[in-house]
């Protein structure tokens, strides 16, 4: 089975996003569900250099068992978030057993 997360927020101000990642990176673990996260607006200097210990660990959870993460951000991505455009949100919406927004 499969779980999109589109988060809208960025973790490390909204605390709904930062919800979304612990849902996340919690069912990731567990190994039924393959979460994968599509952020609306956070990008991997955001996501890497979180001063968080909490939201560190969530993200360390979810780059070894997630399905894919992505940004819908303008800026280039590093290699922790791959850059995804509308037609990629879109594929991965149909391809999701479940769709979630945060």
């Amino acid at each position: 089975m499969t779980a999109l997360f589109i988060i809208d927020g960025l973790p490390m101000e909204d605390r709904r996003a930062k919800e979304a990642l612990r849902i996340a990176a919690g069912i990731g673990v567990w190994g039924k569900v393959r979460p994968t996260l599509c952020f609306a607006r956070a990008n991997d200097t955001a996501l890497g250099q979180a001063e968080d210990g909490e939201l560190r660990r969530y993200i360390h959870l979810l780059r070894e068992t997630a399905c894919g993460l992505f940004t819908r951000a303008p800026e280039e991505s590093e290699g922790l978030l791959r850059h995804l455009d509308e037609a990629g949100l879109a594929k991965l919406i149909d391809d999701a057993d479940t769709v979630l927004r945060f």
